[in-house]
């Protein structure tokens, strides 16, 4: 055992300690931001100048204010849980990945993805999609145009199309042949993150991910990503500026955000089971595409739970499901349903969850399989000596 857990134990009690004396200044922190909140509930116009001062300071010094505004719904009121339609397709996808290792025995990277398809109100069993695995080792697949290993982002962006994908194949097809209302759920954000890739490349990606986006508009399906135990502050950034005086919004002073230390989720542990906070929109760069294609990106908080222990979600959805009140109407009824057969996290985005995984042992037979072939071409595969001094040390004994 190489952690020294005598030393460890120490600083958890310190750690105790520390985080039950700062509980006085975050429980006043957090009722100053829900006493701002209520405040500036209706007070629309000035935050959104607010919101533009903050953006004029911020891009000044080549940032983006990011943040939420309002919409139109009072900040500070609590919207009640709708009536389900009683005939509802919900369907969700999820993916995983191996990502390349420069120690493994070749170079390459394998994205798996799966979907789940359940109809409320109907006695069938939920149906699951597996598309095949993606294997990817061509040197266009692997290096960049400087020829560079390609990045983890690159491949969790080839992951989030994957997804995507997996409900534009399934999706349209519900909502054409049954007539009901179709939701569609993925796994976290809504938006694509290509922030960590070359420009052009994220060019290419968002433009796929919009399109594939329009397509589930155009087959009247209701997109949304399912954001668990949210730790964002868009909220509590919007709240800052409603703190500050319009003069007084400069560099400084938005550095100097007093809720810093919260998250937007304890502005709403207030909502009762089923609510859900008002929407707001999401103030970002590298949002100006989906905007501009209809696909603006909005969100709201909901508590999933069944009882009085709080469970809050952040749901982000589109600009057209915001304008369209059926549409969201079901969707915040579709997903409480759903989260309620588990106990608090909606199924079919669990079960899609199983279907994607890669375990341990399937990533070892992946290699295995590996190892024949190369061998089988006349290479002899070997992994890394670092690697076989790390296996050798993890389990006892040499790798072969």
């Amino acid at each position: 055992m190489t952690l020294e857990l005598s030393q460890v134990a120490q600083q958890v009690k310190a750690m105790g300690r520390s985080l039950a004396a700062q509980q006085p200044a975050h429980a006043e922190a957090v009722r100053q931001a829900q006493t701002l909140l209520t405040e500036f509930s209706t007070r629309f116009s000035e935050l959104h100048e607010r919101i533009q001062q903050a953006e004029r300071v911020q891009q000044t010094q080549r940032f983006d204010w990011v943040g939420a505004a309002p919409v139109g719904e009072p900040l500070a009121d609590r919207y009640p849980l709708p009536a389900c339609p009683e005939q509802l397709t919900v369907i969700a996808s999820d993916g995983s990945q191996i990502l390349p290792d420069p120690h493994a025995i070749t170079l390459y990277y394998l994205i798996n993805t799966g979907s789940i398809v359940y109809r409320h109100g109907s006695s069938r069993k939920p149906e699951l999609f597996r598309p095949s695995p993606q294997l990817f080792f061509e040197p266009a697949d692997l290096f960049d145009e400087q020829g560079r290993l390609i990045t983890a982002g690159e491949v969790h962006a080839q992951r989030d199309l994957a997804e995507l994908n997996c409900l534009v194949n399934v999706a349209p097809a519900f909502a054409r042949d049954y007539g009901e209302p179709v939701v569609a759920l993925s796994d976290g954000q809504l938006t694509l993150r290509v922030i960590d890739l070359p420009f052009n490349q994220q060019e290419i990606f968002q433009d796929q991910y919009l399109a594939m986006l329009d397509t589930l508009r155009q087959a009247n399906v209701t997109v949304a990503g399912y954001i668990d135990r949210p730790r964002s502050t868009f909220v509590l950034s919007l709240l800052h500026l409603a703190s500050l005086a319009l003069e007084q919004i400069a560099e400084e002073t938005l550095r100097l955000n007093p809720f810093r230390y919260l998250t937007d989720s304890e502005l709403f542990v207030h909502l009762a089971p089923g609510e859900r906070s008002a929407i707001f929109a999401t103030r970002a760069k590298g949002l100006d595409k989906y905007t501009y294609t209809g696909h603006a990106i909005h969100f709201f908080y909901l508590n999933v739970s069944a009882n009085d222990t709080p469970r809050l979600a952040r749901v982000e959805i589109p600009a057209w499901v915001v304008g369209d009140p059926e549409k969201l109407d079901t969707l915040h009824a579709g997903i409480v349903r759903q989260a309620r057969l588990t106990g608090g996290y909606p199924y079919v985005l669990a079960r899609a969850d199983e279907l994607a995984v890669i375990s341990s042992e399937e990533r070892q037979v992946v290699e295995t399989m590996l190892t024949v072939e190369l061998r089988r071409q006349g290479f002899a595969p070997e992994i890394s000596l670092k690697q076989r001094n790390k296996n050798a040390f993890r389990f006892g004994r040499e790798y072969l």
